[in-house]
C-alpha cells in the first residue's frame, strides 16, 4: 500500500508539474507576441454591412425586413497599439447604399473610431471594445449634414468581441470583423435605434513602430 501510495503522490506531481509548464509556456508565448504588438498599423480592408431601422431579432433578421438596407464598403486607416493593452482604430471608411437606404443607390464616406482593449494568446489576438469611444461623422455624400456626428462619450456598445492574428515578426496584422458583427445605433422615432450587422476583414502593416501610451 505505502509502495502504491508513493506512486501515486510521484505521478500526482508529475501531473502538477506537467500543467504548470504548459500554462507557463502559453503565458510566455503570449508576453513574446504582446511585446511585438505595439505602434501603429496602416491598413485597408473590405466588407458590408446591414441597417435595419428598428434592429434585430434575436436570429440576427431585421425587425423591419422592408425598409432594411445592405451594401458594400471599403476602409482605409491606421490600429495604433500601446504596451498597456489597449489601442484604438481610425478609419475612412466609404460605402455604396442599397434601394431601401434613406438615399436609394447612393455612395459617400465617413471618419469612423473607437477604442479597444486586446489579449493575445499566441499569435491570435482577442478585440474587446471600450464602451463610449465611437465616433462616427459623414464627410461625403447626402447623409452630410442630415445625420449629425456621433461622438464620444455615447452609449454605443459592440455586443461581441472581434478577433485579429498577428505574424510573429509583429509586422503583419490581420483582423476580422464576423460573427455577426453587432451593435445599435441612435434613431429617431419610431424605431428608436438602427441595428447595424457587419461583416469584413482588414490587412495592416506596421508603420510606427513605439506610441505613447
Amino acid at each position: 500500500m505505502k509502495g502504491n501510495g508513493k506512486k501515486l503522490a510521484v505521478f500526482v506531481m508529475m501531473v502538477a508539474l506537467a500543467i504548470f509548464m504548459s500554462v507557463a509556456t502559453a503565458s510566455a508565448d503570449g508576453q513574446k507576441y504582446r511585446k511585438t504588438l505595439h505602434g501603429e498599423y496602416a491598413f485597408i480592408g473590405s466588407g458590408a454591412c446591414t441597417l435595419a431601422p428598428g434592429g434585430f431579432n434575436p436570429d440576427f433578421t431585421p425587425v423591419n425586413p422592408t425598409i432594411a438596407s445592405m451594401g458594400p464598403n471599403l476602409w482605409e486607416g491606421v490600429y495604433t497599439f500601446n504596451h498597456n493593452g489597449k489601442g484604438k482604430m481610425e478609419t475612412r471608411q466609404c460605402y455604396n447604399e442599397g434601394p431601401n437606404a434613406m438615399f436609394p443607390y447612393s455612395s459617400g464616406c465617413a471618419r469612423l473610431s473607437w477604442e479597444f482593449e486586446y489579449e493575445m494568446d499566441g499569435g491570435g489576438i482577442t478585440f474587446t471594445f471600450i464602451p463610449g469611444t465611437y465616433y462616427l461623422e459623414y464627410i461625403e455624400g447626402p447623409n452630410v449634414g442630415v445625420i449629425p456626428p456621433i461622438t464620444p462619450p455615447n452609449g454605443i456598445v459592440f455586443e461581441k468581441p472581434w478577433t485579429g492574428r498577428i505574424s510573429p515578426d509583429g509586422k503583419n496584422l490581420f483582423v476580422f470583423y464576423g460573427g455577426p458583427f453587432k451593435f445599435d445605433l441612435p434613431a429617431p422615432p419610431p424605431f428608436g435605434v438602427f441595428g447595424v450587422i457587419c461583416n469584413g476583414v482588414h490587412q495592416g502593416i506596421r508603420t510606427k513602430v513605439d506610441v505613447d501610451e
